[in-house]
């Protein structure tokens, strides 16, 4: 990190870049979305989506770990309680409104909806929460020294398929989301190496690590589908490619994080969209065309139009979900309750 970043931590507690890459990722999110409603090219034809969802949901997790991770905060009984308070409405309470309306909207059963794995896409705040659980229970009851290890054995343990293992009703296994518990691993990744990021980042820096990264991940995608059909082998070489996947779009940001800072139109914009992408994420559901018996793209692959017809698309609707969003925003009560944003100072 270069000197006029780490001064601007320290003023902010942000990282320039750190809210550009969460903005990327935000695109990325709503970019799929647009390609699965829109077009429904999944598991219909080659596309990059197959790429990008290797790292897209893992690097949001990762993102929410590291930001998460504060150097010197005891996880006491006061602190847990304190996290727990701020995080209650921002996670649950304010997703919840915009899922029930969401259901309502689109005529589905409310009770259903709870009980699926997906939460009809609102999935992502309530599975954060529960890692907010998971990641505080371990700090209050484990020692600071070997928290990190059992977080980690616990990331591995809940990045096998749960759903098909634990002995719970379906019912059960959809509202808990225990389906999505495998991304748990990336955002311990997260803030393990916030925990030690001089020496992550002397790893990055290495004559090695990156280059191992972007050769398996670019060989093994050419060649994945020579794999070994074996559960093991996909099970390992998946994790494999989401951890290289992540490495080197954070170290692409890290070592061009000066076209990333606010006095850059792109690094500004970025960061825009990376301070608001709870806006965006409880919003976008609401504005993404639900297009039906579009087949354009699936009866004529071609990926690189389709990417960018699917980009054109997203940023037009992250464009009208800020707009959608500041104008809550104008509210400081709608904007503290529906976004968790802080009421302003009074004088």
């Amino acid at each position: 990190m270069n000197h006029q970043s780490q001064a601007q931590a320290r003023a902010t507690g942000r990282i320039e870049y750190i809210d550009a890459l969460r903005g990327f990722t935000m695109i990325l999110v709503v970019l799929q979305h647009v390609a699965l409603f829109s077009w429904h090219v999944f598991g219909h034809v080659t596309s990059v989506h197959d790429y990008l969802i290797q790292f897209r949901m893992p690097m949001f997790f990762f993102i929410s770990g590291f930001v998460l991770f504060k150097a010197g905060v005891t996880w006491d009984l006061e602190q847990v309680t304190k996290f727990f308070r701020k995080k209650i409405p921002v996670q649950l309470i304010s997703p919840f409104l915009f899922f029930a309306l969401f259901v309502y909207s689109t005529g589905d059963n409310l009770l259903d909806s709870i009980n699926d794995e997906a939460k009809r896409g609102y999935w992502f705040t309530y599975t954060l929460f529960e890692y907010y659980v998971f990641y505080a229970c371990t700090r209050f009851f484990i020692r600071k020294s070997w928290a990190s290890v059992v977080l980690l054995v616990l990331g591995l343990i809940t990045y096998i398929p749960l759903q098909f293992i634990l002995p719970l009703p379906e019912q059960v296994l959809g509202f808990l989301g225990v389906a999505q518990w495998k991304y748990f691993i990336f955002f311990v990744l997260g803030t393990i190496v916030r925990e030690h990021y001089h020496r992550v980042e002397s790893l990055l820096d290495s004559k090695w690590l990156l280059p191992v990264c972007i050769v398996f991940y670019f060989v093994v995608n050419g060649f994945y589908g020579s794999l070994p059909d074996i559960y093991v082998v996909k099970w390992a070489i998946d994790l494999f490619l989401s951890f290289t996947g992540v490495a080197i779009i954070f170290s692409f940001f890290r070592k061009n994080q000066s076209h990333f800072t606010r006095d850059k139109v792109l690094g500004h914009s970025l960061q825009y969209i990376g301070r608001r992408t709870l806006d965006i994420y409880l919003i976008h559901y609401f504005l993404v065309p639900r297009l039906q018996g579009v087949t354009i793209f699936t009866d004529h692959p071609m990926p690189i139009i389709e990417a960018a017809a699917s980009l054109a698309v997203a940023l037009l609707v992250i464009g009208c979900c800020l707009l959608i969003s500041n104008v809550f925003r104008l509210s400081p009560f709608l904007a503290h309750w529906l976004f968790g944003a802080k009421y302003p100072a009074t004088k």
